[in-house]
């Protein structure tokens, strides 16, 4: 019997070790997705000068994030959209980034945005959604205002 314990011991290490490295993977694998989209996003923002809405913009985010594999929980864009974030939409989905505009001197403004790192644990995202540990944040460099 004293055995069998020691046996079941060693067994509930090993499988909560697994767990333990198999969520490190999980979480370096999704931040990395969720950091090389940000980086993406910001550069398409500055290259069309700040405009989120910008059709071409958007198809060129949308190919790729769908090629990298990216999506965010409904329950961090919904907390960002809770805390001023207008989330961007593609043909009736959502992106899985989030921005605001800010207005700098002289003429030129910046955009703040938000991407989020998402576990694919349905109680785990419940649970983490609205803690900023797994939002990624950027600023896009001061873009000049366009005069109409």
């Amino acid at each position: 019997m004293r055995e069998a314990l020691g046996g079941y011991f060693n067994l509930t290490i090993l499988f909560a070790f697994i767990l333990l490295v198999s969520g490190f993977i999980s979480l370096s694998i999704n931040y990395t997705k969720a950091y090389r989209v940000k980086n993406n996003v910001l550069t398409y923002l500055e290259k069309y000068e700040g405009n989120p809405d910008n059709e071409e913009m958007l198809e060129y985010i949308d190919r790729y994030i769908k090629s990298v594999g990216y999506r965010a929980s409904n329950d961090s864009i919904h907390a960002a959209s809770d805390q001023g974030y207008t989330c961007q939409t593609y043909k009736g989905q959502d992106q899985g980034w989030c921005y605001k505009r800010n207005s700098t001197a002289n003429d030129r403004f910046t955009i703040d945005m938000v991407v989020f790192v998402s576990l694919d644990i349905p109680i785990v995202n419940k649970v983490f959604s609205n803690f900023r540990f797994f939002w990624l944040n950027g600023t896009t460099s001061s873009i000049p205002i366009m005069e109409k």
